[in-house]
């Protein structure tokens, strides 16, 4: 029964996050999607009170054991635009390559500049 009732408030959480973000964006023009903004307001919320992390957890646990399910759409949807796909496959490749690179050289800056930043504070 518990466990019932962790799923019922992690879902609450969860929708509730969402459906306040979406709405939140709507009204306010704000020009990030509405699911982020509740992605964050969820965030927001964990911080505040980290004892509703379980309860989250338990309700996320069920999609992401079915992850790969949510990509099939995705994947279908590649073999619909395929010759858009062959016809510009150097641009789409070079463009993967270097954002892929910018983003973990950025990363990995950002993670040594913060690492630094913390010995000095420790040291």
């Amino acid at each position: 029964m518990r466990q019932v009732s962790n799923y019922t408030v992690g879902a609450g959480l969860v929708f509730g996050a969402y459906y306040l973000g979406v709405f939140v964006a709507h009204y306010t023009s704000v020009p990030i999607p509405g699911s982020l903004v509740g992605l964050l307001a969820l965030l927001g919320v964990l911080f505040a009170f980290p004892l509703l992390e379980r309860h989250v957890a338990s309700f996320a646990m069920a999609p992401l054991k079915h992850m790969s399910l949510l990509f099939v759409p995705a994947v279908l949807g590649v073999t619909l635009y395929w010759n858009d796909i062959v016809n510009n496959a150097l641009a789409l490749f070079v463009a993967i390559v270097v954002t892929t690179a910018l983003s973990l050289g950025v990363t990995a800056w950002s993670a040594q500049w913060l690492l630094s930043k913390k010995e000095n504070v420790d040291g």
